[in-house]
């Protein structure tokens, strides 16, 4: 298992569409909007492979001009 936390940047990015993203072994916790940085949520996916196909899910969203992640730890 991965989890990390994950802030979404981009101007009139809205949550609803990140909630919505399909992930296939992953799922999203969006947390919540922090001023002037992004959107912040949670991601846990099966694998570090799932970890980083889902970041790259949402790279593709629109509005979002940048993913950074915050923390990640894996676990066996």
């Amino acid at each position: 298992m991965t989890v990390g936390l994950v802030v979404i940047e981009g101007h009139n990015v809205s949550e609803e569409a990140l909630r919505s993203t399909s992930l296939m072994n992953a799922k999203q916790l969006v947390i919540g909007r922090a001023p002037e940085i992004g959107i912040v949520l949670h991601l846990a996916a099966s694998s570090s492979s799932d970890f980083s196909a889902a970041l790259a899910k949402f790279a593709a969203v629109s509005g979002v001009s940048g993913v950074l992640t915050v923390v990640v730890r894996n676990s066996q």
